[in-house]
């Protein structure tokens, strides 16, 4: 018995002096200063961004120049097109009308061309008689046939008069009358010479007049036909149709340019750095991608671009009057294998920590 009470004792003891080294050292450590922490490094910490789901090089909206009924629905939504097909016509009576009339106008100006060159063509060369006379002037023929022929008797009657002049049968005054006849003739045919030059400059004036009528004319049409064709909404580039929110018989007007969305086939995420983030991400850093809302998986991508510039984002609150703003910088990030994701769609992008062999949870 005494030695169980012995050792129970001991035990007491022990217990009792551990109990209060243990209340020292407690008390020690609590009275003793705080010790700084360890400042996180910021490359290494799970960066967490939100970005938008948008195509490849981002989309590319159609809108028609002014508001038009739609005539025709030539494709359909969640095809691929390709540059240049035609997506929708839209109504065009007007502009038809307008290209029909200017036909018909370009028409009329050729027909009247080929008349005034008929003119032309069927007015003869006469050679001038002097060194600076122009020597293929168009005159009317007959006109000036007509009085050459009165010219050549009226020479032949001046030289017989001459001669009957010289014999005294014929008096100097009828020989006189017979050279002023002569001369007449002569500036009668100067005469209708310089009409017949005045004409045809005023036919070739009016050809010239004709041709430049006709290219103003074809000018037109080709307004009116771009006119036209600018009524067929087509795909500028070749890529994916995502929106075709266009139905037959409704009006479609500029500001509608959202009904038509396309772009290319492949996604990326344009990520929307806050000024937290904008020195920490850089370009070729992998991201986990997650859709915001139920945090599900929807791919890899990795940063191939981080704008140098600096914007404001403005974000209320319930309160109407409060407005908080936030610098923020842009970064592209492409898809490398991705689930089908809506366009637009708000994604969570985690960086993937280098040398991770798995994703993160």
């Amino acid at each position: 018995m005494k030695i169980r009470a012995v050792v129970g004792f001991l035990l007491v003891t022990l217990v009792v002096i551990v109990g209060l080294f243990y209340v020292q050292a407690s008390l020690r450590r609590a009275s003793a200063p705080p010790q700084p922490g360890l400042t996180p490094s910021l490359d290494d910490a799970p960066a967490r961004v939100y970005g938008r789901v948008e195509p490849l090089g981002r989309e590319v909206f159609v809108a028609p120049r002014q508001s038009r009924r739609v005539a025709r629905v030539l494709v359909q939504e969640g095809r691929n097109v390709a540059a240049g097909q035609p997506l929708c016509e839209l109504d065009a009576d007007v502009e038809r009308q307008a290209l029909q009339l200017a036909l018909s106008r370009e028409r009329e100006f050729e027909a009247r061309l080929d008349l005034v060159l008929d003119e032309l063509k069927r007015r003869e060369p006469l050679t001038a008689s002097g060194p600076g006379a122009n020597q293929a002037l168009r005159v009317a023929v007959l006109r000036v046939r007509e009085s050459e022929a009165r010219l050549d008797l009226a020479l032949d009657e001046l030289k017989r008069a001459e001669t009957l002049f010289r014999d005294g049968t014929v008096t100097e005054q009828d020989y006189i009358q017979k050279s002023l006849e002569a001369e007449l003739l002569r500036r009668q045919i100067a005469t209708a010479k310089a009409e017949a030059e005045v004409e045809f400059s005023q036919k070739t004036l009016e050809a010239e007049l004709l041709r430049k009528q006709i290219a103003t004319a074809q000018a037109e049409v080709e307004l009116k036909r771009r006119e036209l064709d600018t009524l067929v909404l087509r795909s500028p580039i070749e890529g994916f149709l995502y929106t075709f929110d266009v139905r037959l018989g409704e009006h479609l007007n500029p500001q509608d340019y959202q009904r038509i969305v396309l772009g290319k086939p492949e996604r990326q995420v344009r990520l929307f750095l806050e000024s937290f983030w904008i020195d920490k991400v850089r370009a070729g850093d992998r991201f986990l991608v997650r859709d915001a809302e139920t945090l599900r998986e929807v791919g890899l991508g990795r940063v191939v671009s981080v704008s140098d510039y600096v914007g404001a984002r403005d974000f209320r609150t319930d309160d109407s009057l409060e407005r908080l703003d936030t610098k923020y910088a842009q970064a592209i990030l492409h898809m490398e294998a991705a689930t089908p994701v809506a366009l637009g769609k708000i994604v969570l992008c985690e960086r993937q920590q280098v040398g991770t062999k798995g994703r993160s949870p």
